[in-house]
């Protein structure tokens, strides 16, 4: 896919994410897709999931936060590949940790995405807190 077709999928990816639309979002992956969190406070060993445990992940944090945000401040696009650092905010809906309902998490964000055939193939996110706890 061109690389303005890419950077239009990554908008919908986060405007997916943002209204909590899985039927959206999970359009916009490949079903052969491998997404990496490396570790971070929320997930000490880090996790590599495919299809089925994103939506799993997916459907369970709609429970946790109240909403969530992603400002992008930098999108670079190829014909294959995509960067995106962005600030995520998201507002707990129940308690958390310290964290109480209504209370703010603050994620600086760096992803990278592979694209294959118009979708997302795999995606590597290093997410780098503010603290919380």
């Amino acid at each position: 896919m061109p690389k303005d077709g890419n950077r239009e999928l990554i908008l919908s990816y986060y405007k997916a994410l943002e209204a909590g639309d899985g039927d959206a979002l999970f359009t916009l992956y490949d079903r052969a897709v491998v997404q990496t969190e490396w570790p971070n406070p929320l997930k000490p060993r880090g996790d590599r999931r495919g299809l089925e445990k994103l939506r799993a992940d997916f459907e369970r944090a709609k429970g946790v936060l109240k909403s969530q945000t992603y400002d992008i401040k930098t999108l670079v696009c190829t014909d294959d590949h995509a960067a995106v650092e962005a600030t995520w905010e998201g507002v707990i809906a129940v308690p958390l940790g310290k964290l109480v309902p209504g209370d703010v998490m603050t994620a600086h964000i760096a992803s990278f995405f592979t694209f294959r055939d118009g979708r997302i193939v795999n995606q590597r996110n290093y997410d780098c807190f503010e603290p919380f706890a």
